[in-house]
């Protein structure tokens, strides 16, 4: 590694991790910038920009819509100045592309100006509006539509010249991820949310591009399945350290995360003795699982400080989790609002006292995560229903939640088992030697793909939380047959309404209009088969009825 301040958007846990054992925690993503600036702009406010820029290479781009064919002057001091309808451009510090296109027309910006790698380094974009879209932009592009704004941007890019690094700050296992399967959509919870736009859709799972990301954690604070995870630090990590350090602060009862932009303002403010203050990457990378094993530590009250350039986006979806939180927490008799989303102004206002009695009492536990989110919260909530009990056993929760059932209309359901196949979660099982399809509640994800996979839409979602972890982990019959046997082997391989439906689907097709085609439905696939090469050593002319081909 370089310098630390050649180390982009770092911010160490404070007083709780060094910043060496945190970069070890995960793997590095290098940037490698020569310097080679695309400025965006009008060519007047653009050639002010590269005037005060020497120390870069620069190359202006004007874009007008009115503009008819892409055009390329020089300046007397060999600016390449190109003007265009619209312009093209993603990447990241050291790898923007930038293509002009007027019409039908396009031209590699790069390329052009024969850079080596067709590639620019930097983007300074003057526009009213960012080209780029997203609420956190990428390394390297900075937006200046005003002069102040601009007199920023000019101090900060000859800055990022050179090698840089930052942590990679998720992990994703698409194994248990919930946002495709068999091309059927499921969750977008984190393509959703991702301010960076680092997030898209890639065949059965996500693609979570690197250089993009900036750490915000969003996505792992709504991903219903722990399929994206926070490596920087990993919660387990984080609850270990949170715990150590509630140990170390005598009657410590609430926690304040922020970010190290607001520590300043924190450490001004004259904050409660029984008040933990940690400084955090992002506050919003911890979610419920976080949240819970807290609570079920000893905490009373959570505050998360969100400071003025928070992405809107995070928050809300930050809010939303709260909200699911304690709705959880109201199912146990806990009815105040342990988590609170605050501004930084309102520090000094942080109030540290339950006014729950129930949240006093609690015995601290110590159970040991393991980088699973919804084991985490189960663990925590199980801890807190051993202590508290529950006013409900089931939880009614919104449409929102990550937890819940599935229910079947017996009526319609054939067992196909199409939705046990698309099931990230292994909620849903087949019945294995019997037609039968079964459930383990705890493992539902309430991501709707088993509802959208149903052929006969027999499926409707349930959200809920069942608070007994045992009731929770059984294997519950949602929906069974009396099996089929097959008509030459006697093995059972199907149910009778699957075997009744097929029959009368396939009576009127031209392969099934004889007694042995019909007969051969009722057969397993293996007797079917040796039943087809008893009867006709050639198989079957699949061509047939199916119309005379034209020769070609």
């Amino acid at each position: 590694m370089n310098s630390e301040d050649q180390v982009l958007g770092f911010a160490p846990l404070a007083s709780v991790v060094s910043q060496q054992q945190l970069i070890e925690a995960t793997s590095i993503v290098g940037y490698q910038s020569n310097g080679h600036c695309l400025v965006i702009g009008s060519t007047e406010a653009a050639l002010a920009a590269c005037s005060e820029l020497s120390t870069l290479k620069t190359t202006i781009v004007t874009v007008d819509a009115a503009t008819e064919t892409v055009t390329k002057n020089l300046t007397e001091d060999g600016v390449a100045l190109y003007q265009a309808q619209t312009l093209k451009l993603s990447g990241h510090l050291g790898n923007y592309s930038a293509v002009a296109v007027a019409g039908v027309e396009e031209l590699d910006l790069g390329v052009g100006v024969y850079l080596p790698d067709g590639l620019f380094d930097l983007v300074l974009d003057l526009s009213d509006t960012a080209l780029l879209p997203a609420a956190l932009l990428p390394f390297g592009y900075l937006h200046a539509p005003d002069d102040a704004s601009l007199q920023l941007a000019i101090g900060e890019l000859p800055a990022l010249v050179g090698e840089f690094e930052k942590p990679k700050y998720f992990n994703y296992r698409a194994d248990v991820c919930a946002h495709s399967r068999s091309d059927l959509g499921g969750c977008t919870n984190c393509v959703d949310v991702c301010a960076a736009n680092a997030i898209t859709s890639a065949g059965e799972g996500i693609n979570v591009n690197p250089y993009l990301c900036q750490g915000c954690g969003s996505c792992a604070t709504v991903c219903p399945s722990g399929a994206l995870s926070y490596a920087y630090p990993r919660v387990s990590d984080a609850i270990t350290r949170t715990r150590k350090l509630m140990s170390e602060k005598q009657a410590c009862t609430a926690l304040l995360l922020h970010s190290e932009d607001i520590q300043s303002t924190v450490d001004e403010t004259k904050l409660s003795d029984n008040l933990l203050a940690l400084a955090v990457e992002e506050v919003t990378a911890f979610g419920m699982d976080y949240w819970a094993a807290a609570v079920a530590s000893g905490i009373q009250r959570v505050y998360l400080a969100f400071d003025k350039e928070s992405p809107r986006n995070d928050r809300v979806a930050v809010e939303e989790q709260v909200m699911l939180f304690h709705t959880l927490m109201s199912g146990l008799g806990i009815n105040e609002d342990i988590v609170r989303c605050i501004d930084s102004t309102q520090l000094a206002h942080i109030d540290v006292e339950s006014s729950d009695s129930k949240l006093v009492n609690i015995e601290a536990s110590a159970f040991v995560t393991h980088d699973d989110k919804r084991q985490t919260l189960r663990m925590a909530i199980d801890h807190l229903y051993e202590q508290l009990g529950a006013i409900v056993d089931v939880q009614p929760m919104p449409a929102e939640a990550a937890h819940g059932v599935v229910r079947v209309d017996d009526t319609a359901c054939t067992l196909c088992m199409a939705c046990v196949s698309v099931c990230p979660g292994k909620a849903l099982l087949d019945g294995q030697e019997s037609p039968a399809l079964r459930m383990i509640e705890a493992n539902c994800l309430q991501c709707g793909l088993c509802e959208t996979a149903c052929p006969e839409s027999a499926i409707t979602l349930q959200p809920q939380y069942r608070y007994d972890s045992i009731e929770a982990r059984k294997i519950n019959v949602l929906h069974e047959e009396e099996p089929f046997h097959c008509v030459k082997c006697h093995k059972a391989f199907a149910s009778h309404k699957m075997i009744s439906n097929m029959l009368g689907k396939l009576t009127n097709h031209w392969m099934f209009q004889d007694e042995k085609s019909m007969r051969r439905l009722k057969m397993c696939d293996d007797c079917r088969v040796k039943d087809i090469f008893e009867d006709n050593k050639d198989g079957i002319d699949v061509h047939k009825g199916a119309g005379t081909r034209q020769p070609s």
